[in-house]
């Protein structure tokens, strides 16, 4: 059954420690048996005041993998890495583009069991599983959308390979083979939806960036 977390991040892009109420976001999230979750939260100080959808990986005590949506007309999408510390979850943050990803500073995360702050949750668990729900039938975009697709197809390989490489231990063979079957055709996927934007900005390009001597690639 799933359980029902406060979550809480703050990042600093001058790669400091000192955070602060400002440059944070929280909300909640949905924590599956396996260690994917799912949840929605807000940017109180941002002007964009509409919900931020995130999703990943978490081990509580040990590890968080946090992905951040909003439509790309508002922000770029982020991953944040955090580690467990005396305080909370401590990494860098990058932004996620069309070629993978950019280092953007440093973040810490703080989480908290929503049942032991405030007793029974059942029914705040249902209203996040509604705007969870909500956010990925009607806001959230294309770009957005295919990134979560393909993620949640690799949900096993991701949930898997995030907790054995906090631990140190390598999959064996059998293993790798056992997870191939999930993570090849993703891999495939995103490779061709890769090249065909490539070649889509490529010839958006103004004419005059290329000699006469030279061909385009594609």
């Amino acid at each position: 059954m799933a359980k029902l977390m406060d979550i809480k991040g703050y990042w600093n892009m001058s790669y400091g420690y000192d955070f602060n109420d400002r440059d944070m976001w929280e909300g909640q999230i949905l924590l599956q048996d396996d260690g994917w979750f799912e949840g929605i939260v807000v940017d109180p100080s941002s002007s964009y005041t509409e919900d931020r959808f995130i999703f990943g990986v978490y081990y509580p005590g040990k590890v968080v993998e946090l992905f951040k949506f909003t439509p790309l007309s508002v922000s770029a999408p982020f991953v944040f890495h955090g580690r467990r510390d005396a305080k909370g979850y401590e990494g860098q943050f990058e932004t996620i583009g069309l070629f993978g990803t950019m280092p953007c500073g440093n973040s810490h995360i703080i989480t908290q069991y929503a049942e032991v702050a405030r007793g029974n949750v059942d029914e705040e668990a249902r209203v996040l599983e509604t705007k969870i729900q909500r956010y990925k039938s009607s806001i959230i975009d294309e770009a957005g959308q295919e990134f979560y697709n393909n993620t949640i197809a690799m949900r096993k390989t991701m949930t898997q390979s995030v907790l054995r490489n906090y631990e140190g231990q390598r999959f064996t063979l059998e293993e790798i083979d056992e997870l191939r079957e999930e993570f090849e055709p993703v891999n495939e996927r995103v490779m061709r939806a890769t090249e065909e934007e490539a070649k889509r900005l490529v010839k958006q390009m103004p004419k005059d960036l290329f000699s006469e001597d030279e061909d385009l690639l594609f």
